[in-house]
């Protein structure tokens, strides 16, 4: 973790610590516990709900991304912080309505207000401290481009942080391409019209720029991925190579999937008898089929799926893209119709091969052909459904497929996953682009 997200973790972590301890010594004060009465410290459940509003607190945060330190205006990361303070508290209300935890409501009430005002103040402190006096790891902004609306983005950012100065590069020029990577820049801006999309997608999947944010301008980013996301500094669309997800989001997603795939297999097994029955009577052969396919960072594993094509079919080759492929069984089109034959996918989720949420498990012939820029998409654990799932699946070229993956991997967390993991039951219930 880098010097400056330790320093916003920490004080975010002190934040709600003082907050708390100050809630309840005002709670057990002689003016309010004379009206209401003490509270009594003889339980852990205080405890457990500080630990659990504190967990809840980091993972909202890294949702946001507010662990990304950048040279940003104040005004906007704060209230992009006010944003993350209200999502927490409507988390936290939820919960204890759930759970009916059984202490202090003006406890609760003291240490969210508390923590706002607190977090609030550390943050804007640490921020001005970084334009005003210039922080170690926050060094030149860099362009990529040389004219047009490179000196736009040029003359737009003096005029909002005069301190940072402007270099510029050409990225057709390899020796300008390996000098920028070498350098200690957090911030640079690809400005060059004329790149191709190809061209842009190399660069953000080229791990020795690992260490530097991107900022796009808008129609370069258009081509990049299809999609739009408003930064903080003067609404410059960016993205950032460096896609990695908060460490408690991987953690309570490896538990999400432990539980769910577990609980899945106990409620479907009835079911995977009759398919396995079902198999056999349709035609010769066995009734599941196994695959090594990639998993996170191209480690193989074995995936498992109930067979849906003729027993004599080449193990490895490309799906069909279209209903009527004569490899498929009879029984194998309805299967593959409403994605009953990944069911056994559950076993791989479960042994951690693979997760809910994901992009597509390729066969390993499959990943051998991507360009260099492809290979982001095998950063994250491969997944039972994704965005591929929702937005059209195989009706979606393979191309396409990848930016979707690219977008996922760049910005998951537990909303997003929600999303798809809610509207792949109508893109099943429906067999949307399922061959």
């Amino acid at each position: 973790m880098r010097p400056g997200r330790i320093t916003l973790f920490t004080i975010d972590s002190l934040s709600i610590t003082l907050a708390f301890l100050a809630s309840l010594f005002i709670r057990q004060s002689s003016v309010i516990t004379s009206h209401f009465g003490y509270i009594h410290y003889g339980t852990t459940i205080y405890l457990w709900s500080f630990i659990v509003a504190a967990l809840l607190l980091s993972t909202v945060f890294g949702a946001f991304k507010l662990y990304q330190v950048r040279t940003i205006e104040i005004s906007a990361r704060i209230f992009t912080v006010l944003k993350s303070l209200v999502v927490w508290t409507l988390l936290i209300t939820l919960l204890v309505y759930i759970l009916k935890f059984d202490f202090s409501r003006a406890v609760l009430f003291m240490t969210v207000i508390l923590t706002a005002i607190l977090i609030c103040f550390g943050r804007f402190a640490y921020f001005k401290y970084r334009l005003n006096k210039k922080a170690d790891d926050d060094t030149d902004v860099h362009i990529i481009g040389t004219r047009g609306r490179a000196q736009d983005i040029e003359k737009q950012l003096k005029n909002s942080l005069p301190n940072l100065s402007v270099i510029h590069f050409d990225f057709q020029n390899p020796k300008s391409r390996a000098h920028l990577a070498a350098m200690e820049s957090r911030d640079i801006f690809i400005a060059d019209e004329h790149l191709t999309r190809q061209q842009v997608m190399e660069i953000l999947a080229d791990d020795s720029f690992n260490h530097h944010s991107f900022r796009v301008i808008l129609d370069t980013f258009r081509l990049a991925t299809g999609e739009v996301r408003l930064n903080d500094l003067d609404e410059i669309p960016s993205i950032s190579p460096n896609c990695q997800p908060n460490t408690v989001y991987l953690i309570a997603k490896r538990l999400l999937d432990i539980t769910i795939s577990g609980l899945g297999i106990i409620a479907v097994s009835p079911l995977w008898l009759t398919i396995g029955a079902i198999i056999k009577i349709d035609s010769n052969g066995p009734v599941f089929i196994k695959q090594i396919r990639m998993g996170s960072n191209a480690k193989p594993f074995t995936l498992i799926k109930f067979r849906t094509m003729h027993c004599d079919t080449t193990l490895y080759e490309y799906s069909p893209n279209n209903g009527d492929d004569p490899r498929i069984t009879r029984s194998g089109r309805l299967l593959r119709r409403f994605s009953l034959d990944e069911l056994p996918q559950l076993w791989n989720i479960l042994k951690g091969d693979m997760s809910l949420v994901g992009p597509r498990p390729e066969m390993e012939f499959i990943v051998k052909s991507y360009q260099p820029w492809q290979q982001i998409r095998l950063k994250a654990k491969p997944g039972l459904t994704g965005l591929w799932q929702i937005l059209g699946r195989k009706d979606i070229p393979l191309h396409k497929n990848l930016e979707y993956d690219f977008y996922y991997i760049c910005n998951r967390n537990f909303l997003l996953d929600s999303v798809i993991m809610l509207k792949t039951i109508p893109a099943v219930l429906f067999g949307r682009g399922a061959y």
